[in-house]
């Protein structure tokens, strides 16, 4: 493994770090809103975060996902958890993807 794959895959392990953090101090709080709010900085500042650390590619697609997708399920803290787990999923994924087959578009 290269330096390059194992500081994207500590800093994928830390955002998903931050990402539980908001999402249990949402729950503890009962303050759904404030937890979606946490959420959406949380996603902006970790896209930000990214770049460089992954493919163009990819950091589009997380982009595109994070940023566009809305979940309206009526319950706040359902949508909350909804989008916690989305975000948790591509993280997930990321990490394995890097770990099985490095990191794409290396140049």
């Amino acid at each position: 493994m290269t330096e390059r794959e194992q500081e994207a895959i500590d800093f994928i392990l830390l955002k998903l770090k931050e990402l539980e953090q908001i999402h249990e101090k949402a729950l503890e709080a009962l303050n759904a809103v404030q937890g979606r709010d946490q959420v959406v900085k949380w996603k902006k500042e970790a896209l930000d975060s990214l770049k460089g650390k992954i493919s163009e590619s990819i950091e589009k697609q997380l982009a595109k996902d994070w940023l566009e997708t809305s979940y309206i399920v009526g319950d706040l803290f359902d949508e909350l958890s909804d989008d916690v787990d989305m975000c948790r999923r591509h993280l997930k994924k990321l990490l394995k993807d890097i770990q099985t087959h490095g990191l794409p578009d290396e140049g």
